[in-house]
């Protein structure tokens, strides 16, 4: 009788102890994965900012090389504009 006792209990511990894994392990492996995705998602978007922050530098070189071009050419022009509009 003892012996059948134990059998059972030692097959209920196997059982529990099985290969498979368990609800937290679960759990936690899907845990794992999402972040591991917002990690990529996060990569992504960085890469996507430094890429707009570089077109934003560009854009700015371009419009100081445009002001500086536009005040040599035109600075009695813009300065007369100005006081033209302040007298209307």
């Amino acid at each position: 009788m003892k012996k059948a006792i134990i059998l059972v209990l030692m097959t209920v511990l196997l059982s529990a102890c099985s290969s498979e894994p368990s609800q937290a392990e679960k759990d936690l492996e899907e845990v794992n994965n999402d972040i591991s995705e917002l990690q990529s998602e996060i990569q992504q978007v960085r890469s996507e900012n430094e890429t707009v922050e570089s077109d934003i530098e560009n854009k700015e070189r371009e419009l100081e090389g445009l002001s500086s071009d536009g005040s040599e050419d035109d600075g009695n022009t813009e300065s007369e504009d100005g006081s033209s509009e302040d007298s209307e």
